[in-house]
């Protein structure tokens, strides 16, 4: 394993963590500086179910082999612009571990945290439909850390099969009548409640205005098509284009909400415009997260040459009975040390494209 180092800020320290787990360590420390409650719920919980990256064969380097995140870190924090509440999802399987086997270790760890779980069916539908599939991820934990509370959710992969309708048709009924033709699943996020809930996540092979119009009245959502192509765009025009995801959540049978997620760098293409953009609409909307969003992510404030970047989706969230959009940010912990400048290249001092782009503001 590679050279531990120990985080000591604040009383409720973290212990001693590999190189690799620096970003998130320091990433706690930020965050518990504004929100202290939902930092320690986050780190406590982490202690655990980060065993398994932390023990890898593999040692540090399991630390950036995650399909997770762009950054491939096993651990992905987000801010809500509803509550201040710290989101995290944790790849639980080392990289070298049998993908098969992360459904069930999400369901043991949250259980340990006091989830109910999902329902008995539920669990044998996913159980045997992943039976034989090959898998990337195979399940990850999410984790809603309120100031009082966690709350916990299942990101099931339904893989390549032709029959993830079949699946959805039998945990989620309404679903099918939102998103049919959209195009293929990707992955189910399930609450481990109790509930019968279930999020259906398609990714289109192009999403424009129309497509989406129609995917939000379909769930009774129509008011709100306008209000998220704009949000999903920046602003900037029309909506059109490939790196989309949809999503509809389905309680009861019912569709209770749709969702529209970009890829962060596509709409903002560096993270230091991500974060600058963000931070004016948390402070236009007076979001209660922005502090937490603004410690979570100040190692970006600055621009950096171009690299894989920290943000990963920009979501989206229209519900049922709500008067406005819920915005959702997602980021990979922050490298807090700043790369070595470079000093030469084929093309002499810092003057390939590559490095002007990461400079340009």
């Amino acid at each position: 394993m590679g050279a531990t180092i120990a985080a000591t800020t604040g009383a409720s320290a973290t212990r001693l963590t590999t190189t690799g787990e620096r970003p998130l360590a320091d990433l706690l420390d930020r965050a518990a500086t504004s929100h202290p409650a939902q930092a320690d719920l986050a780190r406590h919980e982490l202690e655990t179910t980060l065993a398994a990256i932390r023990t890898s064969r593999i040692g540090d380097l399991a630390w950036s082999a995650s399909c997770l995140t762009p950054s491939r870190y096993p651990v992905e924090v987000a801010v809500t612009s509803a509550r201040a509440e710290l989101r995290t999802v944790v790849d639980v399987v080392a990289p070298e571990g049998d993908r098969r086997t992360a459904f069930g270790a999400v369901l043991e760890l949250s259980a340990a945290f006091g989830a109910a779980g999902p329902p008995a069916e539920s669990r044998r539908a996913i159980e045997e439909h992943q039976r034989g599939l090959p898998l990337r991820f195979g399940a990850w934990l999410g984790s809603r850390h309120e100031q009082t509370r966690t709350r916990h959710k299942v990101y099931v992969e339904t893989g390549s099969a032709g029959d993830a309708w079949r699946l959805v048709d039998r945990l989620a009924p309404g679903a099918r009548r939102v998103l049919s033709g959209l195009g293929p699943i990707r992955f189910l996020g399930l609450p481990l409640d109790g509930s019968d809930g279930v999020e259906v996540y398609v990714r289109p092979p192009e999403l424009d205005d129309d497509v989406l119009a129609a995917c939000l009245g379909r769930a009774d959502l129509g008011d709100f098509a306008d209000r998220m192509s704009a949000a999903m765009t920046g602003g900037a025009g029309r909506l059109r284009g490939r790196n989309h995801v949809v999503s509809a959540s389905v309680l009861g049978g019912a569709v209770v909400a749709v969702a529209g997620f970009t890829f962060a760098h596509h709409r903002f293409r560096l993270d230091h415009r991500v974060r600058r953009e963000m931070l004016a609409r948390a402070d236009a909307e007076q979001w209660p997260s922005r502090a937490l969003y603004e410690s979570v992510s100040r190692p970006l404030a600055e621009p950096r040459p171009m690299r894989r970047p920290a943000h990963t989706a920009l979501s989206e969230v229209a519900a049922i009975g709500a008067d406005d959009l819920e915005h959702h940010i997602g980021l990979a912990p922050p490298e807090t040390r700043k790369p070595a400048a470079r000093t030469s290249g084929p093309n002499g001092p810092a003057t390939n494209r590559q490095e002007r782009e990461g400079v340009r503001q």
